[in-house]
């Protein structure tokens, strides 16, 4: 079976609505949608697959919403895989299944995406130290398939133990815990 009829089996359904923007209030927002019987929301972890890449790449949805030409889009906060930024870590050695949360200001940070890319949900437990961060149980540090307790700036290609309260342009206090990060604006 091709590509393409996979792809018209696969059932999609908008869930909650957020609000409408773009210079004429054309751009329709959403919280939620169902894609393929999974039910998505603002801040879950996804993986995406590109067609030339071994591993999916992982990240945080901050943003869905449908255009005019009812194109689907995401924007992707993006997580880094310790191979993904070995150069930075020096000789320090992590867990495979730590990861990084993008932070800082440039390229690498996020980016849009169709939504038809997202391969589906993965757990990601923050397991940072901050006092924002309730702490997960052994059951839920069990069930994650990765974790996160530190950041990579990409301006400054730096890696931190803070998390910040503004990451990808969005204003307010993160706080951090079991799944995903809930960001108030």
């Amino acid at each position: 079976m091709g590509e393409a009829d996979q792809s018209e089996k696969l059932e999609f359904k908008w869930c909650k609505k957020r609000g409408v923007g773009g210079k004429n209030k054309e751009v329709q927002f959403y919280e939620s949608f169902n894609f393929d019987g999974v039910e998505y929301t603002l801040y879950d972890s996804v993986y995406l697959y590109k067609e030339s890449e071994p591993e999916p790449f992982i990240g945080k949805l901050i943003k869905i919403w449908e255009n005019p030409d009812k194109s689907k889009r995401v924007k992707v906060l993006w997580f880094f895989r310790p191979c993904e930024i070995q150069n930075y870590l020096g000789a320090e050695r992590v867990p495979e299944n730590e990861l990084f949360l993008a932070s800082g200001e440039g390229k690498g940070l996020a980016n849009v995406n169709p939504l038809e890319a997202i391969a589906g949900k993965c757990n990601v437990i923050c397991i940072s130290k901050d006092e924002r961060n309730s702490q997960p149980s052994d059951e839920e540090l069990h069930m994650a398939e990765f974790v996160f307790s530190r950041t990579f700036d990409v301006g400054q290609l730096k890696i931190s133990d803070e998390i910040n309260d503004r990451i990808a342009g969005i204003e307010g206090i993160i706080y951090l815990s079991f799944f995903f990060i809930y960001i108030y604006i």
